[in-house]
């Protein structure tokens, strides 16, 4: 007999299954009211059931919906700050077209300062290795360029070309030892030669030891040497050395022209000449 109910295990517990459901169908069926004792324990046993599963229903599809929320919000936020990239890129590039307006207007004033054949240039390239203090602008020999050429800016002179190529052409800044410019003191009419030191200022030398030199005292070009135009500024005195039994004295000059921060100059194609204005002026020596 056990032989028999464990052999038939499965489908005798599928035959109670079905009679339990059928007394239950029948006894709702026929109970009324409070008398289906049956149904209110079955009501009973289920209610803690169905209370859990109706929260677990509720908190699956509450997390659903924050889930999907939150996905929609970050799409948003995603989309928004794709947006600030674009508008801070465009913020970006009108400054950087605002700061060139403002620069190629300051050159176009001074262009008309000018009398003469000139061409602008942008600079291309700067000296990388120290030794020597030039810069490569983007004319050459096909734009008129030729060695020798004066290279100037609104803030005054910023070289002499030496090396032209085809399309390019390599120009050596008043700050290089090698450079020499005929200048004169704005204040006294003293003559002398400005030259590049190897600490990136200049000195003025060949000053006749009477002249009066002070500290603070603009030095401009003199024009008689037949490259740079007359009355363009060159720097400021910051120090004047009258050491020495010499006939000359030594005075130190610091350059108008902030060279790390050129980027467009004008390059004469012949002689030049300028309308002298407002000599630009520097903070006061330390």
């Amino acid at each position: 007999m056990l032989e028999f109910f464990r052999r038939n295990r499965v489908l005798l517990a599928s035959l109670g299954g079905l009679a339990l459901a059928a007394v239950l169908v029948a006894s709702t069926a026929t109970g009324r009211g409070r008398g289906d004792r049956v149904g209110r324990l079955l009501l009973d046993v289920m209610a803690p059931f169905q209370r859990v599963g109706t929260l677990v229903s509720n908190g699956l599809g509450n997390l659903w919906r924050d889930a999907a929320s939150i996905f929609r919000r970050r799409t948003e936020l995603d989309a928004l700050q794709s947006q600030v990239d674009r508008l801070r890129e465009r913020t970006v590039h009108l400054d950087e077209l605002e700061q060139e307006n403002v620069r190629l207007r300051e050159l176009l004033t001074f262009r008309e300062r000018l009398v003469g054949e000139v061409v602008a240039a942008p600079i291309i390239g700067r000296d990388a290795t120290g030794l020597a203090r030039t810069l490569t602008i983007g004319r050459g020999e096909r734009d008129g360029v030729v060695k020798g050429a004066a290279v100037l800016a609104p803030a005054g002179v910023v070289g002499q070309v030496f090396l032209v190529g085809a399309h390019a052409a390599r120009v050596l800044l008043i700050t290089d030892h090698n450079s020499g410019i005929d200048a004169v003191v704005q204040r006294t009419r003293a003559r002398g030669i400005v030259e590049g030191t190897v600490n990136g200022d200049c000195g003025l030398k060949f000053v006749k030891r009477t002249e009066d030199l002070l500290a603070g005292d603009v030095v401009v070009t003199s024009g008689v040497d037949g490259i740079f135009p007359r009355g363009l500024p060159i720097g400021q005195i910051v120090a004047v050395d009258k050491r020495g039994q010499g006939l000359f004295q030594y005075a130190t000059v610091r350059p108008f022209m902030d060279f790390d921060r050129l980027e467009e100059v004008i390059v004469s194609r012949g002689p030049v000449e300028a309308q002298l204005g407002e000599t630009p002026m520097s903070a006061p020596p330390e």
